[in-house]
């Protein structure tokens, strides 16, 4: 997310508290020949759809008898789906693992890289969050790292934070795994940590640090290498310290590093427009042939490495362990022994988020698809692959220690509460994880808080973010805003009004899909969290609430939130620590508008135009009104204009850097499977993607009109455009181009690839919407049901709702009535005490960054957390009830006998949720009772009272459910809403067989 004012760089220390969070692996076993399990297609039962129909004539015969496999990564808003398959079985891909992070909850998709280690046992992935490739601290020590056991996709987390590069992590010819983490900034090349890890039992065998940015460390044969200021280096190391010996300078920008045969190292690199593909034989580089840049990909395989794409011009006969295969369009993947190609491997999500997130109708991951070819045969072919599909149980026969996850805690002598002796540091998800500040110290310092029923974000759909931003960027974004518009109780305004169209140096305005590129790359065109589909409320999306790095076992640490809100993540005027702070009625409107919040979001952006414009510094012509020179505002906007000292643009987007490969073709512009791995791109080369090709809907259609472009596409800078010697010390045709990484790296220049510019030769907006035009109709996702009803004809019910009081939300009438029931959130415990040394321990800190709204259910509103095992009370959500004390009886009458019926929302639910019976104080023996709901199945996808059956209740009766259950996993959403109470005469259990005490 792009940083306004204060710039937030990912923890300063990379090993912040983590939890082990079990991957959802499914458990086909993946091994090498040698390893005694289950084939694939046993273990499948035959229902994995095969690659090729007919694998006899299109892998060619032999098949069933081959060892080869596959193993490929690709993300969507479930996860990074570890994907494998045998030749075998015809090359049936399936889903080995899934990693993702349930204390990630409000983040949008996820990307990463895996790789295989050379005995074809395990497998190695770093993965994130998508939107991390825009953060510098978490781009470059953020990710997460695992290994994977291809025998049953058993997933060993490793502790440290590692880098989200294209070149990592680094598989080699043994087991062992080299990850990376860099303490590089815009500011300084930092040091490089390798982590090594032994594959195996997912141990970490070392840790070591050398200074500068170290890339593509890979283990060979003979040693580990990798790539430093632009050298292949021997990596050597003693203690925490590594040491890095020269063997050769690298022959140009990179895209590849491979190990082959006998310790042997092949390289990819860049010259001009060719793609250049180089052998070190232990004396130096040579050449061994070019092909046009982009079109051959350098893989590894079993025993060495494979060029794989246009490779006419490449010989390999004097490379032993390189091969070649010749293969038209794009590479994605190759397997083991090189007899399959992958083309792509990609979420249909991707495109823009497909399926509703928190949805049980949608639980499942949408489509992932898989095209690849056979390279026997050419044949090329096509496959779904359903993730959710159920597994057998797993072979288990490879070793791997569960317990390889460790982190160093202090003593803590806090009461033991975790239901099983353990003392507080082991109720954070066994993450030992210490404790930061007071109270005080721990409340978030965004101005506008979470869980705020007045300022609930309704998400809109894509026709109302276009329609706003056409509207918007010329000004005419007037749209009145009624007093307590959708009961937020604010004032009156228009989006303009409080935010007015911002003026640019020169005149001109912001190009319309400039806009529309930087919010579907900030967001998604989210203004409300991901668990919202279009139609529904729920909070804002936020990028870190806490400070906490987004997590939900960690304890919040206010100075580090991150105050960045809705759809074009607005962050300035939005913290207690800005200086100039927003108004009740700015913000409020920011929080709650995804028009005002667009409104705002467009000055940020002209700012960076306008700073630029100071400095002297212009893309092509310089004028506004041409796409493409956007280039620049687009990069300051994520990283910042330095504006005084060293002035001009910082080096982490500079498109010369060794983060990207240097091959890359313009994001988007061949697939969106580029949209699955953002971290190979630069940020502004991602918003000028998503302009040239627009962002899809859930349901498949374009999210906004493409801009005119002469050429059919937005022309790209050139990768070497902010780099040259005389402006930024910066040397185009080496392998790290600028490796001080300081202020001599800055751009402060203007640069121009365009030439004399008019709309013959240069991209300009495209209006879908007239200017003046009213705001389009709402697209729903889901239908909802009616605003205040009754279960079945009991129009005498008490309706005790999740909202108290039936407040207005989105279009659901207040009713004012008298007081007949209470509903109440507990969160945590409810224990908050001081330590000896001054700090506290405060559980009902921790459990309510867990907890959401949604606009589904009763009255368009829910509650909703998530279930986790039944011992873990710091993310205990408990809900309550009660009708009014006044109409129950007191224990020495006959008790009051109702009929009750719970309401569940149409999407939302997933968890089997238990609501226990609470009689009250009674002289009848009337004792608790419980029944267990399948809130899914129950709603069948439909706004549903479920009725329970009779029960009676004496003064201090209620009903009561949480979301701590024996098989709870921090994954099936548990949701809070309305129970009727209807007075009824006779006993009557029900569904749930309840045990009325009732006399």
């Amino acid at each position: 997310m792009p940083r306004r004012r204060l710039r937030r760089y990912f923890s300063t220390n990379p090993l912040i508290a983590l939890s082990v969070v079990a991957a959802s692996a499914t458990l086909v076993p993946l091994a090498s020949p040698d390893t005694p399990v289950k084939t694939a297609a046993t273990a499948a039962d035959g229902t994995a759809p095969r690659l090729f129909s007919a694998p006899g004539k299109e892998l060619g015969s032999g098949y069933a008898s081959s060892s080869d496999a596959i193993v490929q990564a690709t993300g969507d808003a479930e996860g990074l789906h570890i994907l494998a398959a045998r030749e075998s079985d015809g090359f049936s891909f399936y889903e080995i693992a899934r990693l993702s992070r349930t204390e990630l909850s409000e983040v949008g998709p996820w990307t990463g890289y895996v790789c295989t280690t050379g005995s074809g046992n395990y497998a190695a992935a770093v993965y994130a969050p998508s939107a991390w490739s825009n953060e510098p601290g978490a781009y470059e020590r953020g990710a997460f790292a695992a290994v994977i056991r291809l025998s049953d996709g058993k997933v060993t987390e490793v502790p440290d934070r590692v880098q989200l590069a294209y070149f990592t992590p680094g598989c080699g010819t043994g087991d062992e795994v080299a990850f990376t983490s860099s303490s590089a900034t815009d500011r300084s090349v930092g040091s490089t940590t390798v982590i090594s890890v032994d594959a195996a039992d997912g141990s970490v065998s070392s840790r070591r640090t050398v200074n500068g940015y170290l890339t593509h460390v890979t283990p060979t044969q003979k040693g580990t290498v990798g790539v430093l200021g632009g050298n292949l280096v021997d990596l050597k190391g003693e203690g925490k310290k590594l040491s890095a010996r020269k063997l050769a300078t690298v022959p140009g920008p990179m895209f590849a590093l491979t190990a082959s045969k006998n310790g042997a190292v092949d390289v990819g690199t860049v010259d001009g427009e060719s793609s250049v593909i180089s052998r070190f034989d232990g004396k130096d580089f040579t050449e061994l042939g070019r092909a046009p840049k982009g079109e051959v990909k350098l893989l590894p395989v079993a025993g060495g490495a494979a060029v794989v794409g246009d490779v006419k011009d490449i010989d390999t006969s004097k490379a032993p362990g390189l091969a070649k295969h010749m293969v038209d369009g794009r590479v994605a993947g190759i397997s083991r022994q090189g007899h399959l190609v992958t083309n792509s491997v990609f979420s249909e999500q991707m495109k823009g988020i497909t399926t509703g997130i928190g949805s049980s109708s949608n639980k499942g991951v949408g489509s992932l698809t898989v095209k690849a070819t056979a390279l026997k045969t050419g044949a090329k072919a096509t496959t779904l692959v359903d993730a959710d599909r159920e597994r057998p149980k797993p072979d288990s026969s490879l070793p791997m220690d569960p317990a390889a996850f460790t982190a160093d805690a202090p003593d803590d002598t806090d009461p033991l509460t975790c239901g099983e002796g353990g003392p507080e540091s082991q109720c954070l998800s066994g993450s030992g994880a210490a404790v930061h500040g007071k109270i005080a110290e721990m409340e978030t310092p965004c101005i506008v808080k979470r869980n705020d029923p007045k300022r609930q974000a309704l998400q809109a759909s894509a026709n109302m973010v276009e329609w706003a931003v056409d509207q918007a960027v010329h000004g005419d974004l007037t749209v009145s805003r009624p007093a307590d518009w959708h009961d937020t109780g604010l004032g009156s305004y228009t989006p303009q009004g409080l935010f007015p169209k911002p003026s640019l140096t020169g005149g001109g305005e912001i190009p319309a899909q400039v806009m529309l590129g930087v919010l579907a790359q900030e967001s998604n065109f989210k203004q409300a969290s991901w668990h919202s589909v279009n139609g529904d409320s729920g909070n804002v999306t936020k990028s870190d609430w806490y400070g906490n790095a987004n997590g939900i076992h960690d304890y919040p640490i206010r100075g580090d939130a991150d105050c960045g809100y809705g759809i074009a993540q607005v962050t300035t005027g939005m913290s207690e620590f800005d200086t100039q702070q927003l108004d009740t009625l700015r913000a409020g409107a920011v929080t709650t508008d995804y028009a005002a919040n667009i409104a705002a979001g467009l000055s940020i952006l002209a700012e960076k135009w306008n700073q630029l414009k100071a400095l002297g510094m212009n893309a092509n012509g310089g004028s506004p009104a041409y796409i493409e020179n956007w280039y620049m505002a687009l990069w300051g906007y994520n990283s910042g204009v330095y504006t005084s000292g060293s002035v001009g643009l910082g080096y982490f987007n500079n498109p010369i850097k060794p983060n990207y490969p240097a091959d890359r073709q313009p994001f988007l512009r061949d697939s969106y499977d580029d949209a699955s791995h953002p971290g190979d791109w630069t940020y502004q080369e991602k918003i000028l993607g998503w302009a040239e090709v627009p962002q899809m809907t859930w349901d498949g259609v374009a999210s906004y009109v493409k801009p005119d472009m002469p050429f059919d596409v937005i022309t790209a800078a050139p990768l070497d455009a902010f780099c040259a010697p005389s402006v930024n010390a910066c040397d185009p045709d080496a392998a790290d181009p600028c490796p001080s990484w300081d202020a001599s790296c800055y751009w402060d220049g203007s640069v121009n690839w365009m030439g004399s510019q008019s709309p013959a030769n240069s991209s300009t907006e495209t209006l879908r919407y007239t200017l003046g035009s009213g705001e389009p109709e709402l697209q729903s996702k889901y239908g909802h049901g009616p605003c205040i009803d009754h279960p079945s004809v009991y129009t005498n019910a008490i309706i005790v709702d999740d909202l108290g009081q039936h407040e207005n939300t989105y279009d659901c009438a207040d009713i004012e009535g008298a007081y007949d029931g209470k509903f109440t959130l507990q969160t945590g415990d409810n224990i908050t005490m001081q330590r000896d040394d001054g700090t506290f321990r405060a559980t009902p800190y921790i459990a309510p960054i867990d907890l959401h709204q949604l606009g589904a259910g009763y009255d368009h509103h829910v509650w909703f957390t998530h279930s986790y095992g039944d011992t873990d009370y710091f993310h205990k959500i408990t809900g309550r009830w009660e009708v009014n004390p006044a109409k129950l009886p007191s224990g020495d009458q006959p008790g009051q006998r109702y009929k009750v019926y719970v309401h569940l929302p149409s999407h939302g639910a997933e968890a089997i949720v238990r609501y226990n019976f609470i009689p009250g104080d009674n002289a009848f023996g009337a004792q608790p009772d419980y029944c267990r709901v399948n809130q899914a199945t129950r709603s069948n996808g439909q706004e549903t009272w479920f009725e329970m059956g009779t029960f009676s209740f004496w003064k201090g009766g209620r009903i009561e459910a949480d979301n701590l259950h024996d098989a709870g996993t921090g994954d099936d959403n548990v949701v809070f809403d309305a129970i009727a109470f209807v007075p009824f005469s006779s006993a009557d259990p029900g569904a749930c067989a309840l045990v009325d005490g009732g006399p």
